[in-house]
């Protein structure tokens, strides 16, 4: 008899991708929505182009127009130094969206992938991050910023770093959170019996199905980060004094309350409106169903 050749083990074939999370992105926008999308683009408009274009100089000040009512000069009146309310509305925006912006994007950086390795690697590797993790978020976030931006001092940079600091474990619990679930399915085990690389899974096949939790997350975060900078310009350790900001312009403007409303309510107004919209937005990413195959519940 001849010896029959043995027959090589089958190779593991991967089964097809999960399918993407499905969110609101494909449906039509709410009213809300188109709202908060408007405002977002005046905004950022309005703060790129119209000092530019009117030719007023936010810390311009004027002794003739204190306290001036909203008319054709000052469209939304001037404060106690008779500084235009809008340019300097405008002017803060721009420190708020920076901050903001930057915090956000950073904190994001820092904790996503940490939470997605922690969650490949277990063990060790969860442990220390998660002790980490644990350690930052004892300590309330507005207070950990309060006594950070209070020790570096005021700055922009210190304060995104203030920001930042008390931020980036939510986007490690987060990241960490989906990674999980997405690794209980059966592509992903196949992908790791045939040897695929860590980094590869980790970019090819877990980020892009958590990205969207993460933008939604993203958005929701820059509105509170944006709030935190206005808390500590409020209290005067955010940025310096000579910067206007939404909170430094509700601070100097508390005093006049009563006789002239208008010097807290405009900054007031854009700092709401701002965190509304970037809340609204956010629900255009949300996740309709379950979190590791899209499907509805």
């Amino acid at each position: 008899m001849t010896a029959t050749a043995p027959v090589p083990a089958p190779v593991p074939t991967p089964e097809p991708r999960p399918a993407r999370r499905r969110s609101r992105r494909g449906g039509r926008w709410t009213i809300a929505e188109r709202l908060s999308a408007g405002w977002l683009v005046l905004l950022v408009g309005g703060m790129l182009l119209l000092p530019a274009l009117r030719g007023i100089d936010p810390l311009d000040i004027g002794a003739e127009s204190r306290f001036a009512k909203p008319g054709a000069e000052h469209w939304l009146g001037a404060d106690n130094l008779g500084r235009d309310l809008l340019a300097r509305a405008l002017d803060g925006a721009q420190v708020s969206v920076l901050i903001g912006v930057g915090s956000v994007l950073i904190a994001a950086l820092i904790g996503v992938p940490l939470g997605m390795l922690s969650a490949y690697y277990g063990g060790p590797v969860a442990a220390v991050v998660s002790f980490v993790v644990d350690v930052i978020l004892a300590f309330p976030g507005l207070v950990l910023a309060l006594g950070l931006a209070s020790f570096l001092g005021a700055s922009v940079t210190n304060v995104m770093i203030a920001i930042t600091v008390p931020m980036f474990p939510v986007f490690v619990r987060l990241a960490r959170a989906q990674t999980l679930a997405l690794l209980e399915t059966e592509y992903l085990e196949a992908s790791e019996v045939i040897g695929t690389p860590v980094l590869s899974i980790m970019r090819r096949d877990v980020l892009p199905n958590i990205a969207e939790a993460i933008l939604a997350f993203g958005f929701v975060s820059i509105g509170r980060a944006i709030l935190i900078e206005g808390s500590l310009s409020f209290l005067g350790i955010g940025v310096p004094r000579t910067q206007p900001t939404w909170g430094g312009m509700i601070n100097e403007g508390r005093i006049y309350m009563t006789t002239d409303p208008l010097l807290i309510l405009v900054p007031g107004a854009f700092l709401l409106l701002t965190i509304l919209s970037l809340n609204l937005i956010s629900d255009r990413f949300l996740v309709d169903g379950d979190p590791v195959t899209g499907a509805r519940a």
